[in-house]
């Protein structure tokens, strides 16, 4: 967790120096997220829930990112990462691509344990522009994690890879 609370100093320490170097200062975003393969491994069908991201830009193409989402019913899945993030405005699209690192944390429903995971994802999307301040986000990541857990006939399970798909609205500031 200290990791995790370093990581999230160092993104608000960057953001505002780069406050004050950029004409897009801030992007947050904040949508619906769904997970190919299901971190907690007791159904084989995806997880759905919300991501939500800061990006602090300091260079016209180059930012740092702080990325959250939650995920959810068989278990409850979070992951915190944090990276930079490089994106081309062309008018009023906006592709993007990042890569990012920190941890993932998984509580299992009808048990008291939980497990965390160093994670780290590489993918990007698209922002589609609305208005000046606010466009519409398609994002795709390949997320990794480390987790290690037992299935429902006591087998060992490994699912270090899955894909999570994210969309929603961008504000910018």
């Amino acid at each position: 967790m200290l990791r995790v609370s370093t990581l999230a100093l160092a993104v608000v320490l960057l953001s505002a120096a780069a406050r004050a170097q950029s004409s897009d200062h801030v992007e947050v975003f904040a949508g619906y997220s769904y997970v190919s393969n299901d971190f907690s491994l007791s159904s084989q069908s995806g997880m759905q829930g919300w991501n939500a991201a800061s990006t602090a830009n300091f260079l016209p193409h180059l930012g740092v990112t702080a990325d959250f989402s939650g995920l959810y019913p068989n278990a409850k899945v979070y992951t915190f990462l944090f990276g930079p993030q490089v994106s081309f405005r062309m008018h009023r699209v906006m592709p993007f691509a990042h890569v990012l690192f920190g941890d993932a944390i998984v509580h299992y429903n009808g048990y008291l344990s939980s497990d965390s995971s160093a994670a780290y994802a590489a993918g990007g999307g698209v922002d589609v522009g609305i208005t000046p301040r606010i466009a519409l986000r398609g994002q795709v990541d390949w997320l990794h994690n480390n987790f290690h857990t037992l299935d429902s006939q006591g087998g060992s399970r490994f699912y270090p890879n899955v894909a999570r798909l994210s969309t929603g609205v961008v504000f910018r500031f």
